[in-house]
């Protein structure tokens, strides 16, 4: 028998396993490299794939990415799985028929601007060109919201995009792996690079429950799709700024929860919703939103009761926590927090969801740290943000929020030159690697006492030019 090698690496592959690549460029293509993406699914093996024209190759890797089977694909794209495998290995040049190519792309919403390598025959990030950019931006003063209907086509340009005349569990799985795909981008280029891209598959899937076709079952499987990419969407407009769209989201994908009979849907909607609204009741001077962060964060861990990941526990007890010190709640914030740092004490698991496993001592510690801020305790804030910041492993985004929060403490804390170093230290992700408004906000609190020469006003010119940059 011929010896079979990876179609990335050429490492020879074993005998038992069937795909074309091997566990370790699998595992690359499923992860997500440093830098803005130009969509969801872009990494440096599907750009290479692209700039040496092997279309095959890039077929493998994308289905790699999002962990489909090929029979899984070939169902999504009307094939058999014998035709994936032979066009994977290099046996079939079917892709080289661009009608073929194109027809892909399109069912795997694929945007135009991602095949650029193709042309250009260099493996670098093309950006969108302005037309692109319009075509799929959002027009927020014509935003709204239906019983099923998130985004007109019409107000933001999506029309063309496709979906398939039947769904089935294909598809189901291809969404979900979507959902987690952007909760992984999110942890390394934050959720400004990736609001565009999530709404426009906001969309599609909109679009797949107003016009396709599929039985009962698959009907509340894809309501929870739709429900779970609406939280996930949610939470990427809400780092990157767009608080209004983020309130909306959440909403929708509670009434989708509804619809579908998905208490673990409502949970995760609340559970964002109760951040939020701690976050609007300070910027909007208004308690009556810390008192409804409450009410969510217990709502939601009165229905997740019976959950067997710790995680979840510890998440919402460290919402409800900063919920109880928004309303100046002392005794209600170390009970909440306390209970958090219990539950995450139960363990932790590789299996728990892609959507909690930013859940660690890290994330917890954080939370009081805010906690401690909130209640006018910044010293002690700061201490809470450097333990977090010891962990190892923090993903990029993480890094530089935790960081931020760690310099606004400084500032509070009367210490400029503490603040303004580590403001100094957060700037270069801002600026080139990780665009999260929410993150850039921290630091406004630095810009305020950056007075003088030297560092401070390093750090003043850095932090304006990223502000224009960024719309927060």
């Amino acid at each position: 028998m011929a010896t079979r090698t990876c179609r990335v690496c050429s490492a020879r592959l074993s005998r038992y396993n069937d795909d074309p690549l091997c566990a370790s460029c699998t595992a690359s293509a499923r992860g997500a490299g440093p830098g803005v993406p130009t969509w969801l699914w872009d990494s440096p093996l599907l750009r290479q794939a692209l700039a040496d024209a092997d279309l095959g190759r890039w077929l493998a890797v994308l289905r790699a990415a999002a962990g489909l089977s090929q029979l899984e694909l070939g169902t999504m794209l009307g094939w058999s799985q014998s035709t994936i495998g032979r066009i994977e290995s290099g046996e079939r040049e079917t892709l080289y028929d661009v009608r073929e190519f194109l027809r892909v792309a399109n069912a795997l919403d694929v945007p135009r601007t991602a095949l650029g390598p193709l042309l250009a025959g260099t493996a670098a990030a093309i950006p969108p060109s302005n037309g692109e950019e319009a075509e799929t931006d959002l027009d927020r003063r014509t935003f709204g919201i239906g019983m099923l209907g998130l985004v007109g086509s019409a107000a933001i340009g999506l029309d063309k995009v496709q979906v398939p005349a039947r769904v089935d569990s294909a598809h189901i799985r291809y969404l979900r792996a979507t959902v987690d795909r952007l909760y992984v981008r999110d942890q390394v280029a934050g959720g400004g690079a990736l609001v565009r891209g999530a709404l426009r598959q906001m969309h599609r899937i909109d679009r797949m429950l107003e016009e396709a076709d599929y039985s009962e079952a698959t009907g509340r499987e894809l309501m929870a799709a739709a429900g779970q990419l609406a939280v996930a969407t949610g939470w990427v407009a809400y780092d990157g700024g767009q608080q209004k769209l983020a309130r909306q989201l959440y909403s929708q994908a509670l009434l989708l929860a509804d619809q579908a009979d998905d208490e673990l849907l409502s949970v995760m909607a609340m559970e964002k919703m109760a951040l939020q609204q701690v976050f609007l009741s300070r910027v909007e001077q208004r308690p009556g939103l810390a008192r409804e962060a409450v009410r969510l964060a217990m709502r939601a861990a009165d229905l997740a009761r019976r959950s067997p990941w710790p995680r979840l526990h510890a998440l919402l007890a460290s919402r409800e926590a900063i919920a109880h010190a928004a309303l100046g709640d002392d005794r209600g914030y170390k009970t909440a927090i306390t209970r958090s740092w219990r539950e995450l004490d139960r363990g932790t698991s590789d299996d728990d969801p892609v959507w909690l496993r930013f859940v660690k001592p890290a994330e917890v510690s954080v939370a009081d740290a805010k906690g401690q801020m909130i209640l006018g305790r910044p010293a002690r804030a700061a201490d809470l943000y450097r333990v977090g910041l010891e962990e190892p492993d923090l993903s990029p985004r993480n890094s530089v929020n935790y960081r931020a929060q760690l310099a606004a403490a400084l500032a509070a804390e009367g210490d400029t030159t503490a603040a303004v170093g580590e403001g100094l230290a957060v700037l270069p992700a801002l600026e080139s690697r990780v665009i999260s408004p929410r993150t850039l906000r921290e630091l406004r609190e630095v810009r305020v006492i950056a007075d003088g020469g030297g560092a401070a006003e390093e750090f003043r010119t850095r932090f304006d030019a990223v502000e224009r940059t960024v719309q927060t």
